[in-house]
């Protein structure tokens, strides 16, 4: 028998803009869905600042209820 794991979704926050992520990815826990928006976080502020775009405000890990389980600020990840 397969065993799936969960389904998470990185979504980006922009003041009052919220981008879903409607494919989402598939990982083994909450944990390493953090990682992945850590990384997500640094990549989209890396890119922001190259093109002169406005960076979101965070990265919202939802699973694949909508329920909120990590979120990520980027202003965090300036201080870190």
């Amino acid at each position: 028998m397969e065993t799936t794991m969960p389904m998470f979704h990185f979504n980006s926050l922009t003041g009052d803009l919220f981008l879903p992520d409607p494919e989402g990815e598939e990982l083994p826990s909450v944990a390493a869905a953090r990682k992945v928006a850590e990384i997500t976080a640094r990549d989209t502020l890396i890119e922001a600042v190259k093109t002169g775009e406005v960076a979101p405000d965070c990265i919202q890990v939802t699973d694949s209820e909508g329920h909120e389980v990590v979120t990520v600020l980027l202003k965090d990840l300036l201080h870190g």
